[in-house]
């Protein structure tokens, strides 16, 4: 049994998936599995994943489109590592990513571990947001936690990270910059805002208790959602969204300023 299972969700990314497969054949750690679960493409994916099955540790499936967190969850249903990582197709990783999670479990017997970023060749000062790519799991406490949530489309690995959190996950980390993330710039900035709003209402449903334990979560998200809205010509809602968020946590004054410029 590998001790790590790598999960690499593809949809229509012939052109660019071959990267991110030989970043994982170049591992220094060779105990792995590579799952590659491709959603439904309709390019010339298959024809490239076959050039690598030479290598037994790799396997592929293909299923019809359900989107990259069902694309991942299926991935890790067939795994059997006691370890899990996911890295997207358009991603990659150093050579010593695998060899530096594995050293760090073995220190800290932590259950989630994770790396620094580098997003678009810029390297991330953020360390505790959770990408796919910079962190391994249990895969036992990923299944137990309810895998990814796929009616997300935006957030979906930080919404995970409450829920492994929540159930008293232990996490490491790892000060190395050892997962290169591209972050796609052509995509639309409108459809983005479109899908943190949906994000918003989605999460505050679903985790009223970790909301109510922690105000300046809910005011950060009402009021991003909120500009959002503004800023995509739903202005009432996006006030409204707005003066939540203040009300959430009125002793913070920044977000005061904040509602009242938005109402001007």
């Amino acid at each position: 049994m590998p001790f790590f299972s790598v999960i690499i969700p593809t949809f229509n990314r012939a052109n660019i998936l071959p990267r991110a497969i030989e970043s994982i054949l170049s591992q220094s750690f060779s105990d792995w599995e590579l799952i590659i679960q491709d959603d439904g493409s309709t390019d010339e994916t298959s024809t490239i994943v076959q050039s690598f099955l030479d290598d037994r540790r790799i396997k592929y499936f293909s299923e019809e489109n359900q989107g990259v967190c069902a694309a991942r969850n299926l991935g890790s249903e067939k795994a059997i590592a006691k370890y899990i990582t996911f890295l997207d197709s358009d991603d990659y990783v150093s050579d010593t990513w695998l060899m530096d999670f594995y050293n760090e479990i073995q220190q800290s017997k932590a259950d989630i571990v994770r790396c620094k970023t580098t997003v678009n060749s810029v390297p991330e000062n953020e360390d505790q947001d959770l990408l796919a790519g910079n962190f391994a799991v249990k895969r036992n406490l990923f299944l137990e936690a309810g895998k990814y949530d796929s009616k997300l489309k935006f957030g979906e690995n930080t919404e995970l990270k409450w829920r492994l959190e929540e159930r008293n996950g232990i996490f490491s980390y790892i000060p190395k910059y050892n997962f290169f993330y591209d972050n796609d710039l052509t995509s639309s900035s409108d459809k983005k805002k479109e899908n943190q709003i949906e994000f918003t209402y989605y999460v505050l449903k679903k985790h009223q208790n970790l909301f109510r334990k922690n105000k300046r979560w809910t005011q950060l998200v009402y009021q991003i959602a909120g500009v959002n809205c503004v800023q995509l010509g739903r202005k009432k809602e996006g006030r409204n969204l707005i003066w939540k968020g203040y009300f959430s946590n009125p002793k913070h004054l920044k977000s005061l300023f904040r509602a009242i410029k938005y109402s001007l």
